[in-house]
C-alpha cells in the first residue's frame, strides 16, 4: 500500500460515529452538486383561484345575470309559462318538468357552477374581473335585465341611481379588451366597442337571449320538441 493512504476501514456505515456519518453525508451531497446528480429544480406549482374569491366571482356573477329572478317573475304571472299558448301541445307532466327545469333554484345551481369553472379557469385576471363587476358593472347590468323583463321604461335605466365609479366600471367592461374573456363566458361579448347606454340596453337584449338558451336545454331535459319553441 502506497505511503500516506490509510486502509479503509471494513465496519458498515452504521457502525461510524454519529459526527463521522454526518460528514461522509455532507461530502456525498457537496460531491453531487459538483458532478450534477443533484435533483432537478421543481416546477412552480400552477395558480389556483382561492376558495373565497371563486365564490365572491359567483355571487357577482349571479348579481350581473339574475336569470332565476326574470324566470320567477314571468312564472308567477302565468301558469302556462313557459309555453303560453302552446301548453296544451304537451302533457302536464312536460309543463311541469319544464317549469321545475327553469325554476330559479335550478337555473342559479347551473350558473353558479359555470361561475366556478371561469373564476378556476381564470386566476390570473380574477382579481381584476372581480373589481370591475363589484365596482357595479354586475349591479348595472342585472337591473337593466330585470327591467327589461318587467318592461321598466328605458328612461329609468339612465343611469339614476349609479355613481359616476359604478358606471364607469360599467363602460369598462363593456369595452376594454382585456375583459374580453369575461364578457364572453357572460354572453356579453356582443357589446365591444359600446358604451354605458349600449351595455344597458344590451342587459336587456341579454336577457331575452338567456331566456331562450335555458328554454332550449329545458326542453331538452323535457322531451319537448324544440320547435314548439319558435
Amino acid at each position: 500500500m502506497p505511503d500516506g493512504v490509510a486502509r479503509l476501514s471494513r465496519r458498515p456505515f452504521h457502525r461510524y460515529p454519529r459526527r463521522a456519518r454526518f460528514g461522509a453525508a455532507a461530502a456525498w451531497g457537496a460531491a453531487c452538486l459538483v458532478a450534477g446528480c443533484a435533483q432537478a429544480p421543481v416546477a412552480p406549482a400552477a395558480r389556483v383561484a382561492p376558495a373565497d374569491r371563486v365564490e365572491r366571482f359567483a355571487d357577482a356573477y349571479m348579481q350581473l345575470l339574475p336569470v332565476g329572478q326574470v324566470m320567477a317573475s314571468a312564472a308567477a304571472q302565468d301558469a302556462r309559462w313557459p309555453l303560453g299558448d302552446k301548453a296544451d301541445l304537451v302533457s302536464d307532466a312536460q309543463l311541469a318538468c319544464m317549469r321545475q327545469a327553469l325554476s330559479p333554484q335550478t337555473v342559479a345551481s347551473r350558473q353558479r357552477q359555470s361561475a366556478r369553472d371561469y373564476a378556476r379557469a381564470h386566476p390570473d385576471s380574477l382579481d381584476d374581473d372581480l373589481r370591475v363587476l363589484e365596482g357595479g358593472a354586475a349591479r348595472l347590468i342585472g337591473q337593466a335585465m330585470m327591467a327589461g323583463a318587467e318592461r321598466t321604461p328605458a328612461a329609468a335605466l339612465a343611469g339614476a341611481t349609479a355613481t359616476p365609479e359604478q358606471t364607469q366600471a360599467l363602460a369598462a367592461f363593456a369595452t376594454e379588451p382585456r375583459y374580453a374573456d369575461l364578457r364572453r363566458a357572460t354572453g356579453l361579448d356582443a357589446l365591444i366597442g359600446g358604451g354605458t347606454q349600449r351595455a344597458q340596453r344590451g342587459g336587456r337584449e341579454l336577457g331575452q337571449a338567456l331566456l331562450v338558451r335555458h328554454m332550449t336545454e329545458a326542453f331538452l331535459t323535457c322531451h319537448i320538441p324544440v320547435k314548439l319553441l319558435y
